[in-house]
């Protein structure tokens, strides 16, 4: 069978082996729920198993202007203690479409709409703790509009060529890894030959 033929799980036993054998809430707000549940894998022991519930998943939009610069995020993350730049983007309700979310945060947070948008990657953040799967865009043929004044952020804005973006994103220097994903798949897919001319031209 060729390999484009194959699912990645051929031979791999998929089924589900935990059993849940009761749930609680540690902690409840808009955003999460922390839980804690009894449950036992392939008819172990029982054991506590704690996990956040998101309510609200990450969205990210790599914006691509007509010099083949990408815009980065710059703010003083309080929970990091440090500041960070990142690729735009914010949190999109659970059960909403990610990307009517990831164009309002690229014009809220950048000044920029785009007419041209692609998925690049979608993954779960963190699996073993978090039920949050962030989803990651590329965003070109821009316009420009304003950002938006929003008294809960302070934020800086720049601009970089995406080869520099790339460098920062090896360097560890784009706080985000749903941000630091997208720029390498970006990367990736343009070294195969894999986007639309129209972005692909700005990156050469």
């Amino acid at each position: 069978m060729p390999a484009s033929e194959r699912t990645e799980t051929e031979g791999v036993d998929v089924a589900n082996p935990w059993r849940v054998e009761g749930t609680a809430s540690a902690f409840d707000c808009r955003y999460f729920e922390v839980r804690q549940d009894t449950v036992s894998l392939a008819g172990r022991p029982s054991q506590t198993y704690s996990s956040i519930r998101v309510r609200y998943f990450g969205v990210c939009a790599l914006p691509v202007d007509g010099q083949g610069r990408v815009a980065l995020i710059g703010q003083y993350r309080y929970v990091l203690d440090r500041f960070t730049w990142e690729v735009p983007g914010g949190g999109a309700a659970a059960g909403s479409d990610p990307l009517v979310t990831a164009r309002m945060e690229l014009e809220e947070e950048t000044g920029w709409r785009a007419r041209q948008w692609l998925k690049l990657v979608e993954a779960a953040v963190s699996p073993g703790t978090s039920s949050e799967v962030t989803p990651a865009y590329v965003a070109w043929d821009l316009e420009e509009t304003r950002p938006a004044d929003n008294e809960d952020e302070l934020l800086s804005r720049r601009w970089v060529p995406f080869r520099e973006a790339v460098d920062m994103a090896l360097l560890g220097q784009i706080g985000n890894l749903p941000g630091v994903a997208a720029i390498l798949a970006l990367e990736t897919r343009f070294r195969r030959g894999d986007l639309p001319e129209s972005l692909a031209r700005l990156l050469r």
